[in-house]
């Protein structure tokens, strides 16, 4: 008999299951009119920047007509150089190539606003997992990434001018001398986390490319070394989680407590789940967009806030703004549904907290 009920029990759970997953796309707009895609090709205002092969670093925007003035959303007071209010999501980079310069530019302003600690986030989809980082799964996404880091190195030199000198930091000395014989006209210095001095006298910024949890004590105490002499340092896209085995308790909190004191001077998350994007730009506020729906491939400011939206946060935001509205425009009360989706949510983001 109670190996009867059990089989009942299982029979009931796969079949609500099954119903939920018949039924979600109702509760987030109407797929049938919008069919689901991913950021990169919904979204004419960042169609490369999931391409970190592509050569390409023209505007492939592919703008809309003009739409009438009710159905813009616009930050107040931005203008463009013919004095027209701009639209919103006018900040956002057309491509890695944009992304990559403009994360450029806003680290040289707030190494210049004083920022000793700064983050570089470019997660660039076919290289990010929200658990571990950089991936790097395929044969050649290592080198995609140093690619990458070693574009933003040489425009973070442009912006701060020849007498600077600026050194990249990378995971092994393997690498380090890899790259630097791949690249025998880079602008600036080469060094590893396996070097016993990381810091130099003249060294004005070292920039860690993809630290990996190993380095994290090197990399802390370089920081540390370069901040008490007067050196900023940057930390672009780093792996200091893993997915692949879980991380003790003290390194955790040691990671947090170092990048907490970070300042994010760019980030560009891409959210293919719901068509959208986290953005920020020293020395701006945190911005989530969503597809603007009136203006195809564009996105709208939906949320600005001082810290990054995540985990509940993010999703209620989401959810509020996909949620149908009444006749008399009142948000409509979650169903069901939507709720057993909220648990799973939830639960599933409780066991990425314990890796």
């Amino acid at each position: 008999r109670r190996a009867h009920r059990s089989s009942i029990v299982a029979c009931v759970m796969s079949a609500s299951i099954a119903l939920a997953s018949c039924l979600a796309p109702r509760v987030i707009g109407s797929p049938r009119a919008r069919p689901a895609r991913s950021v990169r090709v919904a979204a004419g205002k960042f169609t490369k920047i999931g391409d970190a092969a592509g050569a390409s670093g023209g505007d492939a925007s592919g703008e809309a007509p003009e739409t009438p003035s009710s159905a813009k959303l616009e930050i107040l007071g931005r203008v463009n150089d013919d004095g027209e209010l701009a639209h919103d999501d006018d900040e956002l980079p057309d491509n890695l190539f944009d992304a990559v310069a403009t994360a450029a530019v806003a680290t040289e302003q707030a190494i210049s606003a004083g920022s000793l600690g700064n983050l570089v986030e470019l997660r660039i989809p076919e290289l990010w997992d929200p658990i571990s980082g950089n991936v790097m799964a395929e044969a050649g996404d290592q080198l995609k990434v140093w690619e990458i880091t070693r574009e933003y190195v040489t425009q973070l030199v442009e912006s701060l001018g020849p007498d600077e000198r600026v050194k990249a930091v990378f995971p092994d000395a393997g690498c380090a001398a890899l790259l630097k014989a791949r690249w025998p006209d880079a602008p600036f210095a080469f060094a590893s986390t396996n070097d016993r001095v990381l810091y130099e006298e003249g060294d004005a910024v070292l920039v860690f490319a993809a630290p990996d949890p190993p380095s994290l004590e090197a990399v802390r105490k370089a920081s540390r070394v370069a901040n008490e002499n007067g050196a900023a340092v940057v930390l672009i896209n780093p792996r200091l989680a893993s997915g692949d085995a879980g991380l003790g308790l003290n390194f955790r909190r040691m990671r947090e407590e170092f990048l907490g004191k970070m300042t994010v001077v760019y980030c560009i998350q891409p959210l293919p789940w719901c068509n959208g994007n986290i953005f920020k730009r020293f020395p701006g506020l945190w911005r989530l967009y969503l597809q603007d729906e009136t203006r195809p491939g564009r996105f709208k400011l939906v949320k600005e806030s001082p810290q990054r939206l995540a985990g509940d946060d993010l999703d209620d935001v989401v959810m509020k703004e996909f949620r149908p509205k009444g006749e008399d425009g009142e948000e409509v009360e979650a169903g069901p549904v939507e709720k057993v989706f909220g648990v799973f949510a939830s639960l599933q983001r409780f066991a990425n907290s314990l890796r």
